[in-house]
């Protein structure tokens, strides 16, 4: 017969296996028979750590607490994380968001704002004034004369890459970069395209588009919200 739950040691602590099959109020009953001899191994001074692994069962928070509650109270136990292979569906679609490509078709003119979660594909130019804005990376099909804001809620590793042939501004996370073209016009059709990204001092650097696999390997590996390799 299957235990319900199963304590194992590690060099960090303990885990315990649940039956992902196994109803919540037999997990909770055969815990607590299980953790009672813990008393002994561990005290209030030097609590030790216990990860809880359910399998393909997906506690509830109320669920959570309850097992918490359980084992901190009738142990000297600390119950470090509580890990299903499972998530929820409004777990999956916020993921999914924040790691799918954006694609807006647009001029984005003076004024104007446009705002992304995850990453962002602009097919258009922005104009001096206008603002396009991301939580992941920007990528500009145009040419950027306004401001172009990536990693807008601290992702630190989001990256900009557009034509930087004009005055533009270029924002990571909260680090500003002003980009000042001389005041020589630019020939009509000439065209510079880099990537702006934050270097391991948390310094704003421009580098030849070419430079962006060895910058990021990891932007070519999310296709359509999957990860590939």
């Amino acid at each position: 017969m299957q235990k319900i739950v199963t304590l194992k040691g590690t060099k960090d602590g303990f885990q315990l296996l649940v039956d992902q099959a196994a109803a919540f109020q037999t997990v909770l009953d055969e815990i607590s028979k299980l953790i009672e001899p813990l008393k002994k191994e561990a005290t209030a001074d030097k609590p030790l750590e216990l990860t809880i692994k359910t399998g393909n069962k997906l506690f509830t928070d109320k669920e959570k607490n309850a097992t918490i509650t359980l084992i901190e109270e009738k142990s000297h136990l600390k119950v470090k994380n509580i890990e299903a292979e499972v998530v929820t569906i409004d777990s999956a679609l916020k993921w999914h968001n924040e790691v799918s490509t954006k694609l807006q078709i647009s001029t984005v003119r003076s004024g104007q704002i446009i705002e992304a979660e995850g990453d962002l594909l602009l097919v258009g130019s922005v104009h001096p004034g206008g603002i396009v804005k991301a939580t992941g990376s920007i990528f500009i099909l145009g040419d950027l004369r306004g401001t172009a804001h990536a990693g807008a809620k601290g992702k630190k590793d989001s990256v900009v890459v557009a034509n930087f042939s004009y005055d533009a501004q270029v924002r990571i996370v909260d680090h500003v970069h002003v980009i000042e073209q001389p005041d020589t016009k630019v020939s009509e059709g000439s065209s510079t395209v880099e990537v702006v990204y934050l270097d391991d001092l948390h310094i704003l650097r421009i580098s030849p588009l070419s430079d962006i696999k060895n910058l990021r390997p990891e932007l070519g590996n999310v296709t359509g919200g999957l990860i590939n390799g």
